[in-house]
């Protein structure tokens, strides 16, 4: 019935057409890499920093080049996370930044808006406004139609909002929505629709509010490049409860593993050098965790010339005093060669007083792994030859539940040919020695190099792939309740399948940064944020478009995300980074 009504009203020429042509306005950012001439607002309207860094104000920008995802796949062929048209994603994406931006709009940021009125409706319709764009139902066609996009009024009603479907031409869209910030503003002039709004009301307001989001102000801020190191991809990074402490990683100007370890200070933006001994060596993919006096670095792969090699040792640096202790592997530990082919990649978890080391096998099949004190700097054995010690390799998850370690997905297979990806995991309890499995029954599609973070109540899973769907990457995700073994299984529309992407918890949100989309040969630079209470994704707001990069770092400091490095889509790696405050 509604459809009727909607054709009934189109017909009687009642419907609104987005913009087209699109109204002509000057944007702050025109092109990627142009300056802005907009002024910052007052320093005492500026987005709250962290305590006892300078309250500075910071410009805000939407670059025309967000990406779009390459487009893929064929109407009819596109659903909710296969991602497989490039168009109704972008539309996804811009809905989230528009309804965000609309929230986060100032009285004094709508200066440009000459009318009085208008701007005085922005602002008593914040709220609403937002609610619309992201309710409002996204109805495609192939139907050649001279607007992108339309929809119709709700005429007289006594609540506001009334969300009618927003109905979009793909080929109009397709040749007028060619940027994303034609997108965004697309979506709020038809939202403005659903309030009864004609187009001259629905044109003042959209670019009126594109035009304030980007004089305004929002949440990140970049870091500082002074004294900061080399760009790296595959770094290691932890948060000491002062500092960001940055191990090592891969550079691509040399293509070797670096050895640097440097330290960043969020609430002064600044890097500082840390002279690590030289015994340390350089080495990629190392783990790092938190003791609480000291950082514990761990393994990794080491490339310096004719040498590569996984190793099997580590470190702990006290930031305090500056000492460095050198960590020996355990003595009954007896790796498989260590080759680049074999891959051996591990895990850790810190548990509150010790760390749990696991993947790798040994030459006879055996899993590897051991739990390490640093009070004795001691290694304890563990369990290793239960029918549920999950044998991985590599592109595993763990995570640490507050009394037992989950092991994930990844890698599994005692020879190189034989490795596939798997849908299980293993359960294990350090108070006894012993090892569960994770329930099969609705877990998500078997994956590796996917990422798992422990909410407090949940373990979530996050994307990944693996060597044997190299183009059948996973959007889709699931979280997991330990104590019912149940399995809740989500996909999504706004985050792209990906793998290389890095997760971390604040405490409300799980935030995820960069990634690579093989299937799309894309890569992503967003940090998104994914509510596990009520399933839904965002991205966080940024002052500018950060660059595509995947196996960078996220750490979270208790009230910003620090984002550093990576590797770029035209495989340099990054030296850039950024201050995220969700």
């Amino acid at each position: 019935m509604k459809h009727f009504l909607i054709a009934t009203l189109l017909l009687n020429g009642v419907a609104f057409g987005a913009t087209v042509p699109l109204k002509k306005t000057t944007f702050p950012f025109a092109a990627s890499g142009s300056s802005t001439t907009s002024k910052p607002l007052p320093i005492e309207n500026s987005t709250p920093a962290l305590e006892g860094l300078e309250d500075k104000p910071v410009t805000v920008g939407i670059l025309p080049t967000l990406p779009f995802v390459i487009p893929g796949g064929a109407l009819g062929h596109w659903g909710v996370g296969n991602g497989g048209d490039g168009l109704r994603i972008g539309f996804a994406r811009a809905r989230d930044y528009a309804a965000n931006v609309v929230l986060r709009i100032k009285t004094n940021s709508l200066t440009n808006i000459k009318d009085a009125a208008v701007r005085d409706w922005i602002i008593s319709n914040q709220k609403f406004l937002a609610a619309d764009i992201l309710q409002t139902e996204h109805v495609w066609t192939m139907e050649v139609k001279p607007t992108c996009a339309w929809t119709v009024q709700p005429g007289n009603v006594d609540k506001l909002p009334v969300s009618n479907p927003i109905e979009f031409s793909y080929p109009a869209c397709r040749e007028n929505a060619d940027s994303f910030i034609k997108t965004a503003q697309i979506l709020i002039h038809e939202s403005v629709h659903h309030f009864n709004g004609d187009e001259t009301i629905a044109d003042k307001v959209a670019i009126g509010i594109i035009d304030a989001w980007q004089s305004g102000n929002m949440d990140a801020v970049p870091m500082s490049l002074n004294n900061a190191p080399q760009g790296t991809e595959k770094h290691a990074a932890v948060w000491t409860g002062s500092s960001v402490i940055v191990v090592g990683g891969y550079s691509d100007d040399s293509g070797n593993s670096i050895g640097t370890v440097s330290s960043f200070d969020p609430r002064a933006n600044s890097w500082t050098q840390i002279k690590a001994p030289q015994n340390f060596g350089v080495r990629h993919d190392a783990l790092a965790v938190w003791t609480g006096k000291e950082v514990m670095i761990w393994g990794g792969f080491r490339k310096s010339g004719n040498t590569t090699e996984w190793v099997y040792d580590g470190a702990l640096y006290n930031p305090s005093t500056g000492v460095w202790t050198t960590l020996a592997r355990p003595n009954w530990w007896t790796p498989k060669a260590s080759t680049w082919e074999f891959d051996p990649r591990q895990s850790i978890v810190w548990t509150g007083d010790e760390a749990i080391v696991w993947g790798g096998i040994d030459p006879s099949g055996q899993p590897l792994g051991a739990i390490f004190n640093p009070k004795d700097q001691s290694w304890s054995k563990m369990n290793t030859s239960s029918e549920y010690a999950p044998q991985r390799i590599a592109g595993h998850s763990a995570i640490w539940t507050g009394s037992k370690m989950i092991v994930w997905g990844g890698y599994e297979g005692a020879s190189d040919s034989a490795r596939q990806i798997t849908a299980e995991g293993g359960i294990y309890n350090p108070a006894d020695d012993s090892w569960s499995p994770t329930s099969t029954q609705g877990a998500p599609s078997a994956r590796a190099g996917h990422q798992a973070i422990w909410t407090g109540s949940k373990m979530v899973v996050i994307s990944g792939g693996g060597v044997s769907s190299r183009t059948d990457l996973k959007s889709t995700g699931g979280q997991y309740d330990i104590e019912t073994g149940a399995w809740t299984n989500y996909t999504n529309e706004l985050m792209v399948e990906r793998v290389g992407h890095k997760a971390v918890w604040n405490g409300e949100e799980i935030l995820v940064v960069g990634g690579r989309s093989n299937r799309l040969k894309t890569f992503f630079g967003e940090v998104f944020a994914y509510n596990p209470v009520t399933l839904r994704w965002r991205i966080l707001s940024s002052s500018q478009t950060p660059n595509g990069r995947y196996n960078a770092s996220i750490v979270w400091t208790g009230s910003s995300a620090v984002v550093w490095g990576g590797q770029s889509d035209d495989q340099k790696s990054e030296r850039s980074g950024g201050i995220y405050y969700p």
